[in-house]
């Protein structure tokens, strides 16, 4: 008896031990094997159609699923890349050059002289010792913007190289999932030490969540982002390709969101007196860009994956701060899995108490 449960122990420790290494070698990996699952489970239904479709070999439709995603998903990414770098460097540029020419000053200095902040600094200076004016915060505000964009950009160069290989490793390992992904899914069951009911709800809940949180974060950021670089446009305020695709990714981020790319806007309009353009920036991003995201992301999300709003926020939330971009799928997921672990609970575990 003790040797067998040496043998066990042996066997456990190895197996975690193996499992450990296994994680290191794979971690250089996680994004690439992460957003390459997501593109599968997003685009697996048409992985199924076109195998049955055309009546193919399980190789062969992976083969053309794949191909499919990424002329329409992964070589658009790398131009609109390429095109927002474009307008970044262009961005630096201009911030670069506005400092460089004085014009910052000029600005700011104008700003200075607006009712609201003359008010302001007033304030401060009879009730709180303040030894910076207003406008020379500003100035170091505007340095520090043309200091952090430089090493940005130096990041972002170096990264290109980077990104092209994760690029070419999602496309290889988008293809295996196509290909394997059932197999991989029975193996997993099957190892699962629950039931095959309880094991069928986890699923179940995890399918409903991932494509709820997929299909909802996306569409809500694709419509601020479009909504963003229309108006930008329309006010032709700088930059509204490279702002609406910001706004595309700060709109995946809870209670700040897309406000954080037309509100910054909006004030510098109202500094300038610029009334007409900061007005109609104000309302269509208040009751457009900030409105649709209270309105879709409760449709889109809350209504499949049946939790309440204030649960997928702190989910949300939660996720970014431990683990990324990432976490915008993980959190929700992980909060979903708890309350379908508490139904399991709840439905076996109690009532086989009560019974004994």
């Amino acid at each position: 008896m003790r040797e067998q449960n040496l043998v066990s122990y042996f066997f456990i420790g190895l197996f975690l031990f193996i499992l450990y290494q296994l994680a290191l070698i794979l971690s250089p990996f996680f994004t690439a094997i992460f957003w390459a699952a997501i593109l599968a489970f997003a685009f697996y239904p048409l992985y199924l159609k076109i195998l049955g479709l055309f009546n193919l070999k399980t190789g062969q439709a992976a083969l053309i699923a794949t191909v499919f995603v990424v002329l329409i998903v992964v070589i658009p990414a790398a131009m609109f890349l390429v095109s927002l770098m474009k307008e970044a460097i262009e961005l630096y540029q201009q911030v670069s050059n506005s400092i460089a020419a004085g014009k910052m000053v000029l600005f700011v200095e104008k700003v200075r002289q607006t009712m609201a902040l003359e008010w302001i600094q007033n304030l401060l200076a009879k009730g709180i010792p303040f030894e910076e004016t207003i406008s020379d915060l500003l100035l170091r505000a505007a340095r520090t913007v043309g200091t952090i964009s430089t090493i940005q950009l130096t990041a972002l160069t170096k990264n290109v190289l980077g990104w092209i290989f994760n690029l070419l490793v999602i496309t290889f390992l988008l293809f295996f999932f196509f290909r394997d992904g059932s197999r991989m899914y029975d193996l997993l069951f099957q190892l699962i030490p629950m039931s095959d009911k309880n094991k069928k709800m986890l699923s179940l809940k995890v399918n409903d969540t991932f494509s709820a949180v997929i299909r909802g974060q996306f569409v809500t950021s694709i419509v601020q982002g479009t909504l963003t670089g229309l108006i930008f446009w329309w006010l032709a305020l700088p930059l509204p390709f490279f702002f609406g695709f910001l706004t595309f990714l700060t709109s995946m981020i809870p209670v700040t969101g897309a406000a954080t790319v037309w509100v910054p806007f909006t004030v510098y309009l109202f500094a300038i007196q610029d009334w007409k353009r900061a007005v109609i920036l104000l309302l269509v991003g208040t009751l457009g860009i900030s409105l649709s995201d209270n309105l879709l992301k409760p449709i889109l999300i809350g209504g499949k994956t049946k939790l309440p709003v204030f649960l997928l926020f702190l989910g949300i939330l939660g996720g970014l701060h431990l683990y990324g971009f990432t976490g915008l799928f993980v959190g929700p997921v992980v909060i979903a899995l708890f309350f379908a672990l508490l139904d399991i609970y709840q439905e076996e575990y109690r009532l086989d108490r009560s019974k004994n």
